[in-house]
C-alpha cells in the first residue's frame, strides 16, 4: 500500500508513519507529495485555546475524523499532547478503513507501563491509571489487564535506589546469526577476535568498576549477554568473570546468558556457577529442529534437553527460556507442542517474544512463510496461559516495531524469580555502566524524567582499539550535574505520547 500523507507538522511525519503501520505493515510512505494509493490530509486550527485537528482518507478508502483538545501551557507537555492528539486522530481513521482494534490500540511506544506510573505519579491507583490508558489509547481490556499485573509484580519487587547500578557486560559473538536477528554482532569463525576483545574488556572492566567506587555507586545487578557469551572458551569465560568479580560479590542478582545450546558445556557452566551467577537463560526459541535450522540456530532440541540437564547437575537452580511466537513455517500447533515440551525442562521464567521482522535482519525476506498475526495472537495468549499454569507471573513488557500482529514479547517468572535488571532496563529506571563493543551506559533522574546515555562504539575492532574512549565516556556521562529544572518533563514522554 502506498500511503501520501499532507501535514502541516512534518516533524510529527514518522509518528503519522508508525501509526499507518500498526494496520499496514508494508506501507509505502509519500510525506506532502502525491503518488499513493490512499491519502491522508491533515489539518488543523488554534482558536480560543483549543487546538482542533481533522484527518480526512480519500483515495482507496474514504473516511474523516475531528478530535479537539485545550492547548496546554506547559511547551513541553503541549508538544506531547499535540503530537497525541494528531496521532490519535489518524488512528480513528485507519481504524474506520482497516475494520479493526489492534490489541495496543494507538500505541506505539515500547514501554507502556510507564504510562501506568505516569498516572500512578499524579495520585492515581494503580487500576485507575491502567483503565485511563486504556480509555485514552484504546487498547484492548485484557492487554490493559496485562499492564496492571505487570506494574503489580514489579511493585513487590523494589525499585533501585539513587545510588544503586546496574552493570552490563557485553559479548558480541555468536557462533552463527540466527535469521530474525538485529543486533551488531559478529560470527566467532576461527575466534580470532575473541582474545584481543578480552584484553580490551579487562581493562575497561577494570576501568569502570574504579569509577563505580569513586562515585560512590552501590552494584545492584549484573547480567552478561551478547550476542552469546558462551561463544567464548571456558577460559576466556573466566578471564571476564574473574574482572568482574568484585562487583558481582555485591551484587544482589548475577545473570549470565548461555543462550545458545550448542555453546554449552560443563566447564563453561562451571565457570559461571563458581563465579556466583544466581540465573541462567538457556533459550532454544522453538523445539522443532528444522524451523530452528531454518533460521540459522544449527542446534537441535537434544542439545537443548542436554544443556538444561548439564545445567541443573551443575546446581543451577534458576534458568530462563526464551520462546519465539511467529517462527517461519510454525502454525499454532507447534508453538503448543513447544510449550508443552518446555514444560519438562521446567525453567524458573519463562520469556515469549513475539517475532519482529528487522530491516537489517535475514527473515524479511521470507515474510510469505510467517504466520499471519491472527495466529501469532493465539500463540502469544497461549503462552500466557502456560506461563499461569506453570504459576508464573508477567514481571515486564516492551513491544518492537514490526512485530508481528502488533503484540509485545512478555517475560514470566515464579514467584521470587523476576529479573531485576530486565526491569531497570525495561521501566528505565536504573543507572546502567555498561562495557564492551556496542554496550550502552545509563545515567537515569527519574525525579526529572531525565535519561542520558553515553554509547560505546559497536565494530568491534574499533572498540579494541578505542577501549580509553570509552570510558571517558562513562567519566563524562557521571562527572555531569544534573540541571534541576523546577518543570521537569514527565518521565512518559517520548515513547508512547
Amino acid at each position: 500500500m502506498n500511503v501520501s500523507i499532507f501535514t502541516p507538522t512534518p516533524q510529527f511525519a514518522n509518528d503519522l508513519c508508525d501509526v499507518v503501520r500498526i494496520f499496514w505493515g508494508d506501507a509505502a510512505f509519500f510525506i506532502n507529495e502525491p503518488g499513493g494509493d490512499v491519502t491522508i490530509t491533515h489539518t488543523e486550527q488554534v482558536r480560543d485555546g483549543v487546538r482542533c485537528c481533522r484527518m480526512e482518507m480519500t483515495g482507496a478508502y474514504s473516511h474523516v475524523y475531528e478530535k479537539s483538545r485545550a492547548v496546554c501551557a506547559d511547551p513541553l507537555l503541549e508538544k506531547r499532547y499535540h503530537k497525541r492528539l494528531i496521532k490519535q486522530c489518524l488512528y480513528e481513521i485507519m481504524k474506520r478503513a482497516a475494520g479493526r482494534t489492534p490489541p495496543w490500540g494507538s500505541l506505539t511506544g515500547i514501554r507502556p507501563t510507564r504510562l501506568i506510573y505516569e498516572g500512578m505519579s499524579r495520585g492515581l491507583t494503580r487500576t485507575e491509571a491502567t483503565e485511563e490508558v486504556r480509555e485514552i489509547f484504546d487498547i484492548l481490556p485484557e492487554k490493559a489487564a496485562l499492564l496492571r499485573e505487570i506494574v503489580e509484580v514489579q511493585s513487590q519487587m523494589g525499585e533501585p535506589g539513587d545510588q544503586d547500578v546496574d552493570l552490563y557486560v557485553g559479548i558480541p559473538f555468536c557462533v552463527s546469526r540466527c535469521a530474525y536477528c538485529s543486533f551488531l554482532s559478529g560470527e566467532v569463525g576461527k575466534g580470532k577476535q575473541l582474545p584481543p576483545y578480552v584484553d580490551a574488556l579487562e581493562k575497561e572492566i577494570a576501568c569502570t568498576l574504579r569509577l563505580i567506587e569513586e562515585k560512590g555507586l552501590q552494584p545492584r545487578a549484573f547480567y552478561m549477554g551478547g550476542g552469546t557469551p558462551t561463544s567464548l572458551s571456558a577460559p576466556l569465560l573466566n578471564r571476564v568473570l574473574s574482572a568482574v568479580q568484585p562487583f558481582i560479590d555485591r551484587a544482589r542478582e548475577v545473570t549470565v546468558e548461555a543462550g545458545r545450546p550448542d555453546t554449552i558445556d560443563e566447564e563453561k557452566l562451571r565457570v559461571i556457577r563458581d563465579h556466583g551467577a544466581t540465573r541462567i537463560s538457556i533459550n532454544p526459541q522453538t523445539m522443532h529442529d528444522e524451523t530452528l535450522r531454518r533460521i540459522g540456530r544449527r542446534h537441535t532440541t537434544a542439545q537443548t534437553e542436554a544443556a538444561y540437564a548439564m545445567a541443573r547437575k551443575c546446581g543451577f537452580h534458576h534458568i530462563n527460556m526464551d520462546l519465539i511466537a511467529g517462527l517461519p513455517g510454525e502454525d499454532f500447533g507447534m508453538f503448543l507442542q513447544t510449550l508443552a515440551w518446555s514444560r519438562a525442562l521446567s525453567p524458573e521464567s519463562l520469556t515469549v517474544h513475539t517475532l519482529s521482522i528487522k530491516r537489517s535482519s535475514l527473515l524479511h525476506l521470507w515474510e510469505a512463510e510467517l504466520p499471519d498475526g491472527d495466529m501469532v495472537a493465539q500463540m502469544v495468549d497461549a503462552g500466557r496461559a502456560e506461563a499461569k499454569e506453570r504459576g508464573m507471573r508477567p514481571y515486564y513488557l516492551y513491544r518492537q516495531k514490526h512485530m508481528a500482529g502488533n503484540l509485545e514479547n512478555v517475560g514470566y517468572a515464579l514467584p521470587g524469580h523476576g529479573c531485576l535488571y530486565n526491569v531497570d532496563m525495561m521501566e528505565e529506571t536504573g543507572h546502567v555502566m555498561a562495557v564492551g563493543a556496542g554496550a550502552i551506559s545509563k545515567r537515569v533522574d527519574p525525579s526529572m524524567g531525565r535519561i542520558e546515555r553515553a554509547p560505546n562504539v559497536s565494530e568491534i575492532s574499533q572498540y579494541i582499539e578505542r577501549t580509553g574512549e570509552m570510558l571517558e565516556r562513562k567519566r563524562n556521562l557521571w562527572a555531569k550535574p544534573w540541571n534541576r529544572d523546577p518543570s521537569p518533563a514527565p518521565v512518559s514522554e517520548a515513547p508512547d505520547a
